[in-house]
């Protein structure tokens, strides 16, 4: 099969010959020729055709494939408790929106935050417990106990937040008796403990390139 480069360099042949031979002005018909021809002996030099990826083994490609299921069995679990951080603060959120529109009275808001308090804190407490799969190899158990880190630090810093706006909604420690104030309060509680994002993206891609077979992509 005629390699692409070839083909583009014979192209680049057949116009400088056409252009020479019906441009009235032959001077500027040659130099335009000549350069055609440098750009393309240029690129025939310089062209790189892709490599193929390389062939798996169908050993190495039965070793990912079980790495594939490893990983996603535990993943399973995983996201239940990430979906879960996920609704906890969703849930934070809203009692500070309900109190702030005064639907709910602060000694509501104080119920529903201890109730969430130690939704957050049962949550950290199993991620507390949770390990890498053993059977991972090395690389993907060092990816995913980042991973577990990670959502750990969250976790934590989550609880942090929620606890110090609970203590601050304790009717019997209320710094002021306006509803204005207290919703002020809980806001800027909020604004200053919330945790930082849980950025995990580069740890899941190198997680997922690494149990991606070639020839899948």
């Amino acid at each position: 099969m005629i390699s692409i480069k070839y083909v583009l360099l014979i192209l680049a042949a057949i116009l400088a010959y056409l252009l020479y031979r019906h441009v009235p002005n032959r001077r500027f018909a040659i130099f335009f020729c000549l350069a055609l021809l440098a750009a393309a002996g240029l690129f025939f030099f310089s062209y790189q055709a892709k490599p193929a990826p390389p062939v798996m083994s169908p050993e190495a490609k039965a070793e990912v494939q079980h790495q594939q299921q490893i990983f996603s069995d535990w993943y399973t679990g995983y996201k239940k408790n990430i979906d879960q951080l996920d609704y906890n603060w969703q849930l934070y959120h809203h009692i500070l929106d309900d109190f702030k529109a005064d639907n709910i009275s602060i000694q509501t808001t104080y119920v529903r935050l201890t109730q969430l308090e130690g939704d957050a804190a049962q949550l950290r407490d199993t991620l507390t417990k949770l390990e890498p799969p053993g059977e991972l190899n090395d690389e993907n158990y060092a990816l995913t106990t980042t991973v577990i880190q990670k959502t750990r630090d969250y976790a934590e810093q989550q609880y942090k937040a929620i606890h110090a706006t609970r203590e601050a909604a304790d009717p019997s420690r209320l710094l002021s008796n306006r509803q204005e104030e207290q919703s002020r309060r809980l806001e800027e509680i909020m604004i200053m403990e919330s945790p930082n994002g849980l950025f995990t993206a580069n740890e899941i891609s190198g997680l997922k390139d690494n149990l991606t077979i070639p020839d899948e992509n």
